[in-house]
């Protein structure tokens, strides 16, 4: 009686914290109060991914407040999402309470890099779970782990069994932790200095910031103003869009402070709702932020979100005639801001020009190369984006409604009006966002992350001037007139026989099939396709003539009789036209080449022939097979 007394007395000093998975839903619990909660349909063998609750829920709580400071879903079910997940963990403080939570299906794509960043703060099982098995971690991290649980499967059994793990916490108690400074003091050194205040509190507040909170050598805002300084011939701000991502905004506005020109360049961000999260960051950085009202459901909230943020960049500063258009999951190059006020000048020389994008969808290492070249073609805007005030001002009041994209919207004729993007050879943006509204995590596995961006500190563009329309077409003559001609003649499009096997000095031209540019007879995405490029689109293309490289050879690919260009094909009116059988030989290829970047978990279940374990190694291992995705390259004949 006295034991049990003593462990009641000792419990009345504690804190339960548990948690609770289920085929249905996600839950957090501090004492008896729902902390978060998550919930979806139920998982079942076929309807297993893609549930609102499904994948890894990471939830922070102050060790002392206990209040909640993160919680973050990753959808580890599509590919990419793992290091989105590794990079979460990453960027906890330690000493922070942290709650994990694997849904059935979290181990489908889970990288090793995760798994690894799971095992060093002190999982046990989370690199041993098959799939369909429930999993939840809490700890303290870089401290102790307080109960690990998982409930696991047999091959007949999906998913497994629910899981209830519980911990009790003292949150008035000091954390035995040589790198925490005692309870009385602050719980870093620089939290006391001058104007420190408001981001001390944030960091006390919220949580996976990284070195934003960091006690040792911590991100400060006023890193801004010692980066270098570019040659500047106007104002040209920069908007940033963002919805409930606060961690992709540090990361982008901690982006724009560090590179050159950082310090020189207005931002502001264009908040979709006040989360007050967002607003506190901007505080903390120093920046201008204003946010409206959510409007729609997915696309269309987007679309009023970027139709805001355009209208407000160019009310907030009045003294500027153009502006840089930012979404919240880009990383960008160093020489950014150089870039753009290299080609700015070419707005207001060229007015067949509507914006002028830092991103290329043919920027991979075999088809990109010179990050001097810049082009220009019918595509929309993309990925980190500048226009003028004009055009902005042309465009709102008959902006989009509906369910259809703002971007796609543009490309519409009577909005276009003959006009073209530029762009460069080489991006100066990368996107780093998946699970989103347009990007699952399939296609950033398969296309973006297979990309490049320029990686140059000091690039000097060729001259602008070559991009006006009448000289940019006089080039494009010229190199037609000297290109050396090809004809594909081996059906089998995917081995690249119909290639030159060296880079040749003269261009190639490849006349092709097609009556518009709208390629309903796949004529041009079929070389797309072949060279393993973006082809999920074909809107590079400059009055019927679309540019590409592949490892510096430059090659044209000449739409006929859609282009004027064709009276330069030597052959006059034979041009090569794709059977059925070369699209779908080229498909299935590109298909099976992509299965190698979508490796699914090979563990698949615990083996029925091997005894239970608590190390989980009575694994049933499969074959990691080709993961069939809803981003095939079959294209419908």
């Amino acid at each position: 009686m006295e034991q049990y007394e003593r462990m009641q007395g000792e419990r009345a000093r504690l804190v339960r914290v548990a948690v609770r998975l289920s085929g249905s839903r996600v839950q957090v619990y501090r004492e008896e109060v729902v902390v978060y909660d998550r919930g979806g349909d139920v998982v079942t063998p076929s309807a297993s991914a893609g549930r609102t609750h499904s994948g890894v829920h990471v939830v922070v709580l102050h060790e002392s407040g206990l209040h909640v400071m993160m919680a973050r879903h990753f959808l580890t079910y599509q590919p990419a999402e793992h290091a989105h997940l590794k990079q979460c963990l990453e960027a906890v403080q330690e000493g922070r309470l942290v709650v994990i939570l694997g849904m059935p299906e979290w181990v489908r794509f889970l990288g090793q890099g995760a798994e690894e960043v799971l095992s060093e703060l002190g999982s046990v099982w989370a690199a041993r779970v098959a799939n369909g098995e429930a999993w939840a971690w809490i700890g303290i991290k870089g401290v102790a782990t307080l109960a690990e649980g998982v409930t696991t499967r047999s091959p007949a059994q999906f998913p497994a069994s629910d899981l209830w793990l519980e911990a009790y916490v003292c949150s008035m108690c000091q954390v035995i932790d040589v790198q925490r400074a005692p309870p009385a003091e602050p719980r870093c050194p620089w939290y006391v200095l001058p104007g420190l205040q408001r981001q001390s509190a944030f960091c006390e507040r919220y949580e996976g910031y990284g070195d934003l909170c960091q006690c040792r050598q911590p991100f400060f805002p006023e890193r801004r103003k010692l980066q270098i300084c570019i040659p500047v011939t106007e104002i040209i701000p920069v908007v940033v869009v963002t919805a409930d991502k606060p961690h992709h905004l540090y990361r982008l506005l901690r982006n724009l402070f560090s590179i050159d020109g950082g310090g020189q360049t207005e931002v502001l961000v264009a908040a979709d709702g006040g989360g007050g999260e967002t607003l506190a960051l901007a505080q903390v950085l120093g920046v201008a932020a204003v946010a409206h009202r959510p409007q729609g459901l997915a696309s269309n909230r987007t679309n009023t979100n970027v139709r805001f943020a355009l209208y407000t960049v160019f009310s907030h500063f009045p003294q500027a005639d153009k502006a840089i258009v930012l979404e919240d999951d880009l990383i960008l190059s160093q020489d950014f801001f150089r870039f753009f006020h290299q080609v700015a000048p070419l707005l207001d020389l060229d007015p067949t020009i509507t914006c002028i994008n830092a991103f290329s969808r043919h920027s991979y290492p075999d088809t990109a190369w010179d990050p001097r070249v810049l082009l220009r073609a019918r595509s929309y805007p993309m990925y980190g984006w500048m226009t003028t005030r004009a055009y902005a001002m042309e465009v709102i009041p008959k902006w989009v409604v509906g369910n259809k994209d703002w971007d796609w919207w543009l490309t519409w004729e009577d909005l276009r009006r003959g006009r073209d993007v530029v762009f460069p050879e080489v991006s100066r943006t990368f996107h780093s966002g998946s699970a989103g509204v347009h990007v699952s995590g399939f296609e950033q596995e398969t296309y973006f992350n297979r990309m490049i961006y320029n990686q140059l500190p000091h690039v000097t563009l060729m001259p602008i001037e070559q991009m006006v329309q009448e000289r940019y077409d006089n080039r494009l003559r010229e190199d037609l007139k000297v290109a050396l001609t090809v004809m594909p003649r081996d059906r089998d499009m995917w081995n690249l026989t119909w290639l030159p096997p060296s880079p040749t000095p003269r261009p190639l031209a490849i006349y092709l099939y097609a009556r518009n540019e709208n390629d309903q007879h796949y004529s041009f995405r079929i070389f797309l396709i072949c060279l393993r490029t973006y082809d999920e689109s074909i809107m590079d293309i400059y009055k019927g003539v679309m540019r590409l490289r592949w490892r510096q050879q430059l090659i044209y690919l000449v739409g006929c009789p859609a282009s004027p260009y064709c009276v330069h094909n030597p052959r006059g009116q034979v041009v090569y036209k794709p059977t059925r059988n070369d699209l779908r030989r080229a498909s299935e290829a590109r298909d099976e080449w992509d299965s190698f970047l979508l490796q699914t978990n090979p563990r698949i279940a615990r083996h029925p022939a091997l005894p239970p374990s608590l190390n989980l190694d009575n694994l049933l291992i499969g074959s990691n097979p080709k993961h069939s995705t809803s981003s095939s390259n079959g294209y419908t004949l």
